[in-house]
């Protein structure tokens, strides 16, 4: 068995029901890979891939999972860090498989992904005054309805509204409705955001 080959990530158009992604977008459709962020912080990650039975069983699979978080959790001396939650077929297509990690909050996720190579590793999720605290930066948002930009100035005079920051090229589910966003990222119908084609750092503003 090769286990040194990965559990690719998919960026096709796979459609796997799910509860909770948020006030905004209800009960949607996973397309790809996708984040739900919680009101309270927790993050849901959803990874949807290949799965190859000349190198992986879906046990074998759901074991290598189990076996990541364990390791993870130990070492970030946190139970619970992350859990696995399922690790399940595709309903329609038993080659792909979907793995859905839950997380205690972002700073676990962006370790966690780091650690064993998922994804870029950075989400925030918190206050504008917490994001400058921490350094972050943004010239410009523009507002979802009109358009009109938001300065970091403007930001700051309103510094308690909460604010999702990624580098992660996936849809994002959140707790509240979006209002502003950075350039490449896409508000879809759903309520959710679409960061798979912006450049640079996605900056959502939430009402």
């Amino acid at each position: 068995m090769k286990r040194n080959r990965r559990f690719v990530v998919l960026a096709s158009l796979l459609t796997v029901l799910f509860a909770g992604c948020g006030q905004a977008g209800g009960m949607e459709a996973v397309e790809s890979e996708t984040i739900s962020v919680e009101k309270n912080g927790r993050i849901t990650y959803y990874l949807v891939g290949d799965l190859d039975r000349d190198y992986y069983s879906l046990s074998e699979l759901s074991a290598m999972a189990a076996d990541e978080t364990a390791r993870f959790n130990k070492s970030a001396g946190i139970d619970g860090a992350a859990v696995v939650d399922r690790v399940e077929t595709l309903p329609e297509n038993e080659s792909r498989a979907l793995i859905v990690y839950q997380f205690d909050g972002y700073a676990s996720f962006n370790d966690f992904v780091k650690k064993f190579n998922k994804g870029e590793g950075t989400l925030y999720y918190g206050t504008v005054e917490e994001a400058f605290n921490l350094g972050y930066t943004c010239s410009a948002l523009k507002n979802v309805t009109d358009g009109s930009l938001i300065t970091e100035e403007q930001l700051r005079q309103d510094n308690t509204k909460k604010l999702i920051i990624s580098d992660e090229k996936v849809i994002i589910y959140c707790p509240e409705k979006v209002i502003c966003l950075s350039d490449g990222a896409v508000l879809r119908e759903d309520g959710s955001v679409d960061a798979s084609a912006a450049e640079g750092t996605v900056y959502i503003l939430l009402k």
